[in-house]
């Protein structure tokens, strides 16, 4: 509704409108400011249109935007302080994290170094301590090597002193073996000639009763084979104290292999021959011995008138 407002109220109003929109443009206001129509009549023309405005709602909204704007105001420069804040804890944090990084570079440095030199340390103590374990292994080798060579020496003289020992008792025993192989050999050899002699005398003994088994077997043989021929013999009286010497040779079976004239009377000589031969086989002894003495015999014969 259109209200008709006095020259001077209205002067009035805009002024506390300019003084309005003044704040309203040079505050940041989150909310939208309400707006308010006013109609302006001038002198002599007709009515201005307005918008009635109650001075104390008006003051009061004044004053809620002064409030507004001042904590705005204050908002905005506390985050303003806030950011100046944060930027200067940056700043000091970028400081304090440069300087730990410097520390910890530095601390790094240094530790590397420290390192370096307790590897250096550690490498040089290595190499000492193998320069030492060679020199230990060098030394036990040594002594190794040394041990062995003694005990070596102490094998070789206790096998020399076994040796010794072995070949002295070896000895010993060869001694007393060739002493008691003498002493045996001796008691052997008296025993063997004790032996020979009881041996010899028996068989002189035996050979003696052989000889005079066998002279008596060979008289008794010659006997039989006399008596043999005188059975084949064929005698006439002119024969009568006459004889004949022959050799026979006989097999061992007796068989008659040759019979030869020695001397003596013709006719009995040839009488003999072929009384020889019609016996054929004579009489022998299976005793070689016997044999032997009969195979190459000489006889003399005498016809038995």
């Amino acid at each position: 509704m259109a209200v008709a407002i006095d020259p001077p109220l209205a002067k009035s109003l805009g002024l506390h409108l300019a003084i309005v929109v003044a704040l309203l443009f040079s505050a940041d206001f989150s909310s939208k400011p309400e707006m308010v129509s006013v109609t302006l009549e001038s002198e002599g023309k007709a009515p201005v249109e307005a918008v009635a405005v109650d001075q104390q709602q008006l003051n009061a909204r004044v004053q809620q935007m002064q409030q507004e704007r001042d904590a705005a105001k204050a908002a905005e420069e506390k985050r303003i302080r806030d950011l100046e804040r944060r930027a200067q804890q940056a700043e000091n944090n970028r400081t304090a994290e440069e300087a730990r990084l410097k520390r910890v570079a530095e601390q790094k440095r240094q530790a590397d170094a420290e390192a370096a030199k307790a590897r250096a340390a550690a490498a040089d103590a290595k190499k000492q301590q193998e320069q030492e374990n060679a020199k230990a292994r060098e030394a036990e080798q040594a002594r190794i090597v040394k041990e062995q060579e003694r005990k070596k020496a102490e094998d070789a003289a206790k096998a020399a002193e076994q040796k010794r020992k072995a070949e002295q008792e070896a000895a010993e025993k060869a001694a007393a073996e060739r002493a008691r192989q003498a002493a045996e050999a001796k008691q052997k050899a008296e025993q063997e000639r004790a032996m020979q002699e009881q041996l010899a005398k028996e068989a002189q003994a035996r050979s003696a009763a052989r000889a005079r088994q066998a002279a008596t077997e060979v008289q008794r043989y010659t006997a039989l084979i006399r008596d043999a021929i005188q059975r084949n013999l064929l005698v006439d009286e002119g024969m009568r104290g006459k004889s004949c010497r022959i050799n026979v040779r006989l097999a061992s079976s007796g068989f008659v292999t040759s019979v030869s004239v020695i001397n003596g009377d013709k006719a009995v000589c040839d009488a003999t021959v072929r009384a020889v031969n019609r016996a054929g086989t004579l009489p022998v002894s299976q005793d070689p011995d016997v044999y032997n003495q009969l195979k190459d015999i000489n006889l003399t014969v005498s016809p038995e008138l």
